[in-house]
């Protein structure tokens, strides 16, 4: 059965990319858990439009691996399986590196607040327990660095990740406490930016994402 929460949408010319976003969120936040069977026919009428751009947008979130086809039961919200979680951290872990690194060498005085800024709102997310401002504040902090690093390939790549990893955030998030250490290693990430040392900045960034990875294993 389709979430009642779904917000409908109003009309559009681009149509088909308000229902990519609005589906593709609704799976991010866990408004469509895993295993949700996905019915064309029911997500047009709780979404205000018609089959088309939802038959669209179902195609393009199969691609991307939000959706899964499985036979009889057609299309259905994937899995956040260990595998795959496995392989997106260690991508993130190369990426995030190497920007940590880069922006190492960027840096300055004028970073700083900017980031300690990033870093409190992360952790007023963890102690009220809001989930998705705590994706938001992840999200924002990394993306923070990529901006820092100077690197368009490196930000594009892990932006296009960034979905996979708010879906892994909400699934460690039946546990909120989990998610406050992450914000120590976050501030030791951004000393050793501010400081220049783009060795620890590479190193702290890495072990970030490694940690983060088996936090994710322990709760899938």
């Amino acid at each position: 059965m389709i979430a009642s929460t779904m917000p409908r949408l109003s009309p559009t010319p681009q149509m088909t990319d308000t229902v990519y976003e609005s589906l593709r969120d609704a799976i991010c936040d866990g408004t469509l858990p895993p295993d949700t069977r996905l019915i064309q026919d029911e997500l047009a009428i709780r979404l205000g439009t018609s089959r088309q751009p939802v038959h669209l947008a179902l195609q393009q979130l199969r691609k991307e691996g939000f959706v899964v086809e499985t036979g009889r039961r057609g299309l259905v919200v994937a899995p956040l399986g260990r595998e795959f979680a496995r392989q997106l951290y260690e991508m993130r872990a190369a990426l995030d590196g190497a920007a940590a690194g880069l922006a190492a060498q960027r840096a300055g005085a004028a970073e700083r607040a900017m980031g300690e800024r990033i870093i409190r709102e992360g952790r007023a997310a963890v102690e009220d327990g809001d989930l998705r401002a705590m994706a938001q504040a992840d999200f924002t902090f990394h993306d923070f660095i990529y901006g820092l690093a100077g690197n368009l390939l490196i930000a594009a790549a892990a932006r296009m990740q960034w979905h996979h990893v708010r879906r892994s955030i909400m699934l460690l998030g039946g546990v909120p406490t989990r998610l406050g250490p992450f914000w120590d290693e976050h501030v030791r990430i951004l000393e050793a930016i501010l400081a220049g040392d783009a060795g620890a900045a590479t190193a702290l960034a890495q072990r970030h994402a490694d940690t983060s990875s088996a936090a994710l294993a322990l709760a899938a």
